[in-house]
C-alpha cells in the first residue's frame, strides 16, 4: 500500500498499472473479464504514457524535427490529455527528409496545429520507432 513509505514516482504508477493489467492474478482476471480489443487499447495507452514520460524527462534527445501537416483526434484521453494522430514532414539530423505518421499523447495546453515545428526522438525500447518530443520554438 505504501501508506508510510516513500512517495511514489509517476513511472512507479505506470509500472503498477502495467503489472495489474498483464501479470499475476489480476492479469489473469483481466484476460477473462475484458475483451482482447479493450486490453490492447489499454496496453497501447500505457505505452503512449510511458513514451510521453520519457520525452518529458529528458532521457531521449531530439533526433529529428518535423513540420505538422495534419492533426486528427482519436477520441482517446489519458489524464484528460488527448491522443492524436500526427502526419509529419520530418527532417532527421543527417538532413534526410521523409513523411511519417505518429499516434501520440499531447498536452491539452500545447496541441500542435498544422504548420507547427515539433521535435522527434528515437524510442529507447525500439530505436526504429519515433517519439513525439513536443513543440519547438
Amino acid at each position: 500500500m505504501g501508506w508510510f513509505g516513500k512517495k511514489k514516482k509517476p513511472q512507479d504508477a505506470l509500472e503498477q498499472a502495467d503489472n495489474l493489467m498483464n501479470k499475476g492474478l489480476s492479469g489473469l482476471l483481466m484476460k477473462s473479464a475484458v475483451s482482447k480489443e479493450h486490453r490492447d487499447r489499454i496496453n497501447q495507452s500505457l505505452e503512449t504514457a510511458k513514451q510521453a514520460q520519457m520525452a518529458s524527462s529528458g532521457i531521449v534527445s531530439i533526433s529529428a524535427t518535423a513540420i505538422v501537416i495534419s492533426v486528427t483526434d482519436t477520441g482517446k484521453l489519458i489524464n484528460f490529455d488527448p491522443i492524436v494522430v500526427l502526419v509529419l514532414d520530418a527532417t532527421d539530423n543527417d538532413g534526410n527528409t521523409y513523411q511519417t505518421t505518429l499516434e501520440t499523447l499531447v498536452s491539452k495546453i500545447q496541441i500542435p496545429r498544422a504548420g507547427d515545428r515539433v521535435g522527434l526522438g528515437h524510442n529507447p525500447a525500439n530505436p526504429s520507432e519515433l517519439m513525439y518530443m513536443g513543440l519547438l520554438p
